[in-house]
């Protein structure tokens, strides 16, 4: 499936009154990316572990995605195979997220991450490309209903590659057996 996805920094006031709104449940992730060619990722939450690949550049608006979910008493092995194949952790990312299904195609997360602030994205799939440039349309529709602009992609590379740079001086104080509970 192609992921195709619009997103927007807010601020604490709009994702708190967005929470509220959709009494949105909240979960906590710990996000690994790895240094490699792809945008390769492995994510923790307390109730499953979740590896992902997505095609294409950082941030942009469609890109193929694939998702493998597992159980989290394999955790430990799949971090020590992903080492062994020399996958080193590039960065962690610790978000805080709150899913809403829009429809059968379409989700909207709204995101607190330690150190990189306060997101509002929605995404929907689409099978193939010839369906994205509608997807998209879409999209804008939604964000305009809630009467929020959709954030240049400049500006959210440019928060990310701050992000990479201090992340560890961002994260400083999270504690990771904590920060799942």
């Amino acid at each position: 499936m192609i992921e195709v996805e619009l997103r927007s920094f807010i601020s604490e006031d709009k994702y708190n009154e967005l929470i509220s709104k959709y009494n949105a449940d909240k979960q906590k992730q710990i996000t690994y990316y790895f240094n490699c060619k792809q945008d390769f990722r492995m994510m923790k939450t307390k109730d499953y572990t979740q590896l992902w690949l997505k095609t294409g550049k950082m941030h942009e608006e469609s890109r193929l995605e694939k998702i493998v979910k597992v159980d989290n008493k394999y955790t430990d092995e799949l971090e020590s195979m992903l080492g062994l194949l020399d996958y080193d952790v590039d960065i962690k990312w610790y978000r805080t997220r709150s899913k809403i299904q829009l429809d059968e195609n379409a989700e909207m997360c709204i995101d607190y991450t330690v150190g990189y602030g306060y997101i509002l994205e929605i995404e929907k799939q689409v099978a193939d490309e010839a369906n994205v440039e509608q997807a998209k349309s879409l999209l804008e529709e939604d964000f305009k209903k809630l009467g929020i602009e959709v954030s240049k992609k400049e500006d959210f590379d440019n928060r990310y590659k701050d992000y990479v740079a201090n992340w560890k001086e961002y994260t400083q104080d999270v504690d990771e057996a904590d920060f799942l509970k």
